[in-house]
């Protein structure tokens, strides 16, 4: 397969910042470049594309091109033979600039697949107008590594597939092929919603983990414990996560800890403390009643701006209805690009 790598990842930060041999293990180099290694040494025909030679050390380039890996600094050259299109490329604007670049480069049935730089989403939207006019036949999914490569935690890929409202991005044959890339290197794949992948993937992952643990203790707590009606218990659920979401949206971070009020929030919050093994709660707490002293600060003199809090999906199904056609579609669409965004 061929298969071309777009970034090699900042060793500095990699190896100096984050210390990853240290905290993590393995060698590097991390990252992009890290893949494009396990890719060749699989026996792929593999193309690093980097145009800051910096990101490596010489002894680091030495050993991505003795892994077999042809390196080139011209990102549309890179995209000629390109099979499969692999962004490992820095945060939003400039991977879209990149995927602008060499769309018109890729041959036939090539596949443009994100990591943590873009969520698929926003990448096809952004390039929606040529891939339905002059590129019809180009897929986009993802390659998320969801860890660090070239770290022992790295032993899988997210690769996405057709959107929760059933939106196709990429062909089932174009999805298999990532799926093969993945296998070849003896990592699993992870097949994951479109509009989902980034959230178990990015670096927000930690956020969902924490969030969905909070969600399974309330669940278990409030339909096996208090034996409460399922959808009651399901209702307080949305309503929570809506509110939440709708805080920051439109008051960020500071105001939505303003609004929510640690202390009053702890003290409602120990009274669900019903089983022994709520340690999420015992460590929600922990945090709660120790806020950082910044974070306390900027609360404090947040703005908690105006917010209207509604649950999303009803109100996807009333415009809809109300407005209809091109119309809904079009406000529906640039909602969906400010939450991916």
């Amino acid at each position: 397969m061929k298969v071309t790598v777009y970034g090699a990842g900042n060793q500095n930060l990699y190896v100096n910042q984050l210390n990853l041999p240290g905290t993590y293990g393995g060698v590097p180099p991390y990252g992009g470049s890290r893949m494009a290694i396990e890719f060749a040494k699989a026996g792929h025909d593999v193309i690093l594309a980097e145009v800051n030679k910096s990101n490596l050390t010489d002894e680091q380039w030495k050993i991505v091109e003795e892994a077999g890996v042809k390196v080139l600094t011209d990102d549309a050259e890179a995209a000629k033979e390109a099979e499969i299109a692999i962004f490992f490329t820095p945060f939003g604007k400039k991977t879209v600039e990149i995927a602008k670049t060499i769309l018109p480069h890729l041959p036939q049935n090539a596949i443009i697949a994100n990591t943590c730089t873009v969520s698929p989403v926003i990448l096809y939207t952004m390039l929606e107008v040529e891939l339905r006019t002059k590129r019809k036949d180009i897929g986009i999914t993802s390659m998320h590594p969801a860890a660090v490569p070239g770290t022992p935690q790295h032993g899988h890929y997210v690769i996405s597939s057709k959107a929760t409202n059933g939106t196709e991005y990429a062909s089932d044959e174009q999805i298999e092929k990532c799926v093969k890339l993945t296998e070849s290197i003896e990592k699993t794949p992870y097949l994951v919603p479109a509009d989902v992948s980034a959230t178990v993937s990015d670096m927000g992952s930690l956020l969902t983990a924490v969030t969905l643990a909070g969600v399974l203790d309330y669940y278990s707590v409030g339909t096996k414990v208090i034996k409460a009606p399922k959808k009651m218990v399901e209702q307080q659920i949305l309503m929570t996560l809506q509110t939440m979401a709708s805080l920051v949206e439109s008051s960020g971070v500071d105001g939505l800890v303003k609004a929510l009020n640690p202390e009053l929030l702890s003290k409602a919050a120990s009274s669900m403390h019903l089983l022994d093994q709520q340690k999420d709660l015992d460590a929600a707490l922990e945090i709660l009643t120790h806020l950082d002293g910044e974070l306390e600060k900027a609360s404090t003199v947040a703005e908690i701006k105006p917010t209207t809090l509604v649950a999303a999906q009803s109100l996807v199904k009333e415009l809809e209805t109300l407005i209809g056609g091109a119309a809904a579609n079009g406000a529906i669409k640039r909602s969906t690009k400010k939450l991916f965004q």
